[in-house]
């Protein structure tokens, strides 16, 4: 498979770990795939130029900034028929299938860690948080938001996503061992350190077209849509 990769920060290096298989093409004439690893303010510039050339787009997430200009670019995918997915990457990690969906009615994050700090905790952090939520409860409105404290490093809050209340609580200026817990009623999912390899995982089923790009889509947006409520 001949791959391009547009950012060579900290997330495109652990990408560029995962395409041992591929061959790397700089000028991206021949690629069949475009990996968009930069901050998320450049990906609308990016994705868009390389759905134009008929490029397959794996996006890190968020896809943009705000829901109209995702929007946008996937109905654009479509129409220039190329594959678009947004890494949506927690959602292969072991831990994650281990959760049975049932109804909860309190769900609690706490995600202690040490950077990276080139981004903002909203669309670093909750981002994954909101789409495990969707993915879990389905479509839900978010209602009473209340900040204890909003910080570029630390964020604690709560508000209620449908019927369950949620709790966030980030430090990304942890100098410990690194710890991602969600906490249920009767049960903690420690998503600290990976049992699999879901970045590899979740490119080669994109190779291998057995990806449904449709319902990522759909989760993408409607992340994004949440997020909004968050950083407006």
């Amino acid at each position: 498979m001949k791959t391009g990769l547009i950012g060579n920060g900290y997330w495109g290096n652990i990408i560029l770990s995962k395409l041992d298989d591929c061959s790397l093409t700089p000028p991206f004439e021949e690629a069949e795939w475009v990996f968009i690893a930069t901050p998320p303010k450049n990906h609308y510039e990016y994705v868009k130029k390389y759905i134009l050339k008929g490029k397959n787009i794996f996006c890190e997430k968020p896809l943009t900034l705000d829901y109209s200009s995702a929007k946008e670019l996937i109905e654009l995918s479509k129409e220039k028929n190329v594959k678009l997915y947004i890494n949506n990457l927690f959602l292969f990690r072991d831990e994650f299938k281990s959760i049975h969906h049932t109804t909860f009615n309190e769900i609690e994050s706490v995600w202690l860690k040490e950077g990276p700090f080139k981004d903002t905790l909203f669309n670093d952090l909750l981002y994954h948080d909101l789409y495990m939520f969707i993915s879990l409860m389905g479509i839900q409105e978010i209602t009473n938001i209340n900040y204890y404290q909003n910080l570029p490093n630390l964020l604690s809050l709560d508000f209620m996503y449908g019927g369950t209340k949620i709790k966030i609580n980030y430090n990304r200026e942890w100098k410990g061992n690194k710890l991602k817990i969600l906490r249920f009623k009767d049960k903690i999912v420690d998503f600290s350190y990976p049992k699999n390899d879901p970045l590899k995982e979740v490119i080669n089923l994109c190779f291998q077209n057995k990806i449904d790009f449709h319902q990522n889509h759909i989760l993408s947006l409607e992340t994004l849509k949440l997020l909004n409520k968050f950083t407006i």
